[in-house]
C-alpha cells in the first residue's frame, strides 16, 4: 500500500522474446523464464545443466527441428518443428536432452 492508500497490484511477467534463429525454452509457460538458448545445429544438451525438469514453453525460430530425447538418450519422445512454438509445453515429459538437426 502507498502512502496514498492505494494498492498496487505485482505486473505479469512479460513474454521473453526469441530472435531469428534461436531455439529457445522456458521453464515457464506464456515464455517466461527462459532457461536455454542456442543458434547451434547437430547439437545436444542435457536439460538438467540449464536447470529444466520440464519444458514449460518453447520457440524454435530455427531452420531444423528440435528433437527431445528421455534420460537414456535412446528413445525420442517429442520434437519442434521450424518455427514451432508453445505457449504450454507442460503436457510434454520425460523429456531429458535437447538435440537440434
Amino acid at each position: 500500500m502507498t502512502a496514498s492508500g492505494v494498492v498496487l497490484a505485482p505486473t505479469a511477467s512479460a513474454a521473453e522474446p526469441c530472435g531469428a534463429g534461436w531455439l529457445c525454452l522456458y521453464k515457464g509457460r506464456n515464455f517466461t523464464d527462459i532457461a536455454y538458448m542456442t543458434q547451434r545445429h547437430n547439437y545436444c544438451r542435457n536439460l538438467n545443466d540449464f536447470g529444466i525438469t520440464n519444458v514449460g514453453s518453447y520457440r524454435n525460430n530455427q531452420s531444423v527441428y528440435a528433437d527431445f530425447f528421455d534420460p537414456s538418450q535412446d528413445d525420442l519422445v517429442w520434437s519442434i518443428r521450424p518455427g514451432g512454438s508453445s505457449s504450454d509445453a507442460t503436457s510434454f515429459k520425460d523429456e531429458r536432452f535437447v538435440c537440434t538437426r
